[in-house]
């Protein structure tokens, strides 16, 4: 990490080419005055949150304690003072951005499995021209969903930097993907809600309390009872993978969510 520290702090003292990041900054009202930046740190900026992607796919997907790793080095330069516009406004947009492009569907977006418009809503990528598998497509939404985790779900409470990402939005994430129509409702939900959940009920709770758990039984015992009304096989099996972990939570964390 010190050494991305270094490498971004180093590029802030080419003041030229400078960038307005104002028209990329959806997160925020937009200024009077153009947010000016550095191109060349705006240029490294960008691929060190495109690396960000690339390792929650790659290595998140074997579980959580990855995931949490990569959003440490993530959030610490995210929330840095330096690389903020201004001192003030972080620059969590570029990737989100990014994530919003390989998992659409914890915003809300979805689409049916078994056709192009909708796997290319939900992010299904491509390599070569062609669909990666199904097991492919699974690690890389498990490894996204979870890094989001890691992300959203960061205790600033003794930090001296501002929280560049709430918690909150770990729960709207949440929340969008638990309120998608019965028949709407795909296998890609339940990995990503997966990701979402596993290693990270502790920390949910932590933030939320008895809301956390009411959200996590409308996740773990409601939602995946609604796609199994649909009498869609594919889509039951999909769901058992939440109601699997459901009795994991409630054997290791004595959370019984029934």
């Amino acid at each position: 990490m010190t050494q991305i520290q270094n490498v971004l702090t180093e590029s802030l003292k080419y003041s030229q080419p400078s960038i307005d990041l104002a028209p990329y900054m959806i997160s925020y009202t937009p200024p009077t005055t153009p947010l000016q930046m550095s191109g060349p740190f705006v240029y490294l900026y960008n691929i060190f949150a495109k690396a960000l992607i690339r390792q929650f796919i790659s290595e998140s997907s074997g579980g959580h304690k990855q995931a949490d790793s990569v959003g440490v080095i993530a959030v610490s330069i995210i929330a840095n003072t330096n690389f903020k516009v201004n001192g003030t406004i972080p620059l969590i947009d570029i990737l989100l951005a990014k994530f919003h492009i390989t998992c659409p569907i914890l915003w809300g977006i979805y689409g049916p499995h078994n056709a192009v418009a909708g796997r290319e809503r939900i992010g299904w990528w491509k390599e070569d021209g062609q669909w990666v598998p199904e097991q492919r497509h699974i690690e890389r939404m498990t490894g996204l969903a979870s890094g989001f985790s890691a992300l959203s779900l960061r205790d600033f409470s003794k930090s001296k930097n501002d929280n560049p990402f709430p918690n909150t939005n770990y729960w709207h994430a949440m929340a969008v993907i638990v309120n998608t129509p019965a028949q709407k409702i795909t296998p890609t939900h339940f990995t990503a809600l997966k990701g979402l959940i596993d290693g990270y009920v502790q920390r949910f709770v932590g933030f939320y309390g008895y809301a956390a758990i009411a959200l996590l039984r409308t996740a773990m015992v409601e939602f995946p009872a609604r796609a199994k009304s649909t009498g869609d096989k594919n889509l039951s099996q999909a769901a058992d993978t939440i109601v699997v972990l459901k009795e994991v939570l409630k054997r290791d964390l004595k959370l019984t969510l029934d």
